[in-house]
């Protein structure tokens, strides 16, 4: 019987599985350390959700925060891993007043014939930009791009300390309870009624795993995104009012 049916019913999804399913027999008899391409967070909830990957599977994406990751695969304590499976690109416009963004960095890299599997996250700001992409199409990149946008460019391999930190605003909320739907009501400025509803909808992500689950309790640490609105970490819960209300901090990324 085919496990994959006991987890979804699409096509795509039951493909990723089985892809899985026969890296994990791959590194068992090969007692090595296997890599996927860069998944998306929905990806990535789907895997974790499955019994029989337990304990062979965990993820990468290059740094702390990483939103696309790849799904490492190992089965034996030492299994040989033959290095690094993504480089850390750096591009750096010649023109002063650059402003590269996103879209930009991703379209420039796929009219290369990178496929989007292939790139994980992408940080553009002014005339700089930091890219991930699968160490197989690294030569590609750093050969062939020369320009992101109407910008001409020049590209670096770079290392990881050199990734820009994140900026945050630091917020304080006072919510009823810690459950997702209370938390993303006061944090993204929508009603609870409809932090619930876009919850119920697969638009709301704790730690890059989407959440449908309007109860489920957060706590300190937690990085929270909806589509649409931002993406925010959880701070300490400082106090609590008279009437119970919990206040908490919060870091709401800019």
């Amino acid at each position: 019987m085919d496990f994959t049916a006991q987890y979804t019913n699409d096509s795509e999804e039951r493909l990723l599985l089985r892809k899985i399913d026969d890296l994990i027999r791959r590194s068992e008899k090969t007692y090595s350390v296997l890599y996927t391409n860069f998944l998306t967070p929905a990806e990535q909830t789907l895997l974790m959700r499955v019994d029989e990957f337990r304990g062979f599977i965990s993820f990468d994406g290059g740094y702390e925060d990483a939103e696309r990751r790849m799904c490492r695969v190992c089965t034996a304590e030492y299994a040989a891993d033959d290095g690094a499976p993504m480089v850390l690109f750096s591009a750096l416009a010649s023109a002063e007043d650059a402003q590269l963004s996103h879209r930009d960095v991703l379209g420039a890299l796929m009219g290369l014939g990178i496929k989007r599997e292939m790139i994980g996250d992408i940080m553009a700001s002014g005339r700089r930009a930091y890219f991930f992409c699968a160490v197989s199409v690294a030569q590609l990149a750093q050969l062939e791009l020369d320009k992101i946008g109407r910008y001409s460019i020049k590209l670096e391999r770079s290392q990881l300390h050199e990734l820009p930190q994140p900026v945050t605003e630091e917020l304080d909320i006072n919510v009823s309870s810690m459950r997702l739907d209370s938390v993303c009501g006061e944090c993204f400025g929508v009603s609870r009624t409809k932090a619930a509803e876009i919850i119920r909808r697969g638009l709301v992500s704790v730690n890059w795993q989407i959440c449908d689950n309007v109860s489920r309790e957060v706590s300190s640490g937690d990085r929270i995104s909806m589509r649409g609105k931002g993406k925010i970490r959880l701070g300490e819960t400082t106090g609590q009012s008279k009437k119970g209300r919990l206040f908490v901090k919060v870091y709401k990324y800019i």
